[in-house]
C-alpha cells in the first residue's frame, strides 16, 4: 500500500483544521452577538440617562448604547455640526443633520443631536432651542480624536427638517452563521479535493 504524500497531507490537515476552527469561532461570535443584542434591547427599558451614566461610559466603566436620554439643547441659531447619510422615520433615504448641543453644566459632554432628516444635503442654519428625547448611540465617529462620544437620535425634529429613523439593536449585523457555514464548506471542499488527489495518485 502506497504511503500518503507527506507534505500535501500535512498542509491539508493544517488548513482543514484552521477552517474548522474558524467555523466554530464564528458560531461563538454568533452566540456573543445574540447576547449583545439582548442586552441592548433590555437597555431600552432602563430609566433615562443621568450625568453619572455618561461619565461611566466616558471612562469605560459602562455603556449607554441604545439607552433613552433627555437632552436640553439650546445652542440657538447654528450651522450643522455634520451632515451624514441616513433614513427618515418613514424609511426614506437622505441625509441626517447633526447639531452640537450646549447643555447646562456640561451634563452631556461631547454630544451631538440629529436635528432631523432631509432628502437633500442641507444648507444654511437652524434655530435649535428645544428639549429632545430619544436614543443614544455611542461613538458615532468611532475613535476619531476630537469627535463627539455620543449621539442622540430623537423622535422629533427641528423645523423644517423631518424626524429621522430611530435605530434598534436588531439593526446590528448578524451574519456569523453564514460565515461559519462558509468555513465548514471550505474545509469539506478541501477534504474532497485532497481525497481525489490521493485516489488519482494511487491509480
Amino acid at each position: 500500500m502506497r504511503r500518503l504524500p507527506l507534505v500535501p497531507t500535512l498542509m491539508t490537515v493544517a488548513m482543514v483544521g484552521v477552517m474548522v476552527w474558524l467555523g466554530f469561532w464564528q458560531l461563538q461570535r454568533r452566540a456573543w452577538k445574540h447576547d449583545l443584542i439582548a442586552r441592548l434591547e433590555a437597555a431600552q427599558t432602563l430609566p433615562p440617562l443621568t450625568p453619572s451614566d455618561y461619565y461611566r461610559a466616558m471612562i469605560g466603566a459602562g455603556s449607554v448604547a441604545y439607552r433613552r436620554a433627555h437632552v436640553d439643547c439650546r445652542p440657538g441659531r447654528v450651522s450643522p455640526y455634520d451632515i451624514r447619510g441616513g433614513e427618515s422615520a418613514k424609511g426614506e433615504s437622505g441625509f441626517l443633520v447633526l447639531v452640537a448641543c450646549s447643555a447646562p453644566h456640561r451634563s452631556h459632554p461631547d454630544l451631538v443631536v440629529v436635528a432631523g432628516w432631509t432628502p437633500r444635503p442641507f444648507e444654511g442654519q437652524l434655530t435649535v432651542d428645544t428639549e429632545f428625547d430619544g436614543t443614544i448611540i455611542e461613538r458615532p465617529y468611532d475613535k476619531q480624536p476630537g469627535r463627539p462620544l455620543f449621539m442622540l437620535i430623537p423622535r422629533t425634529a427641528v423645523a423644517p427638517l423631518e424626524p429621522s429613523r430611530t435605530p434598534t439593536p436588531a439593526d446590528l449585523p448578524d451574519s456569523h452563521l453564514s460565515y461559519a457555514i462558509q468555513w465548514f464548506s471550505f474545509a469539506a471542499t478541501l477534504g474532497i479535493i485532497y481525497g481525489i488527489f490521493v485516489a488519482r495518485r494511487r491509480a
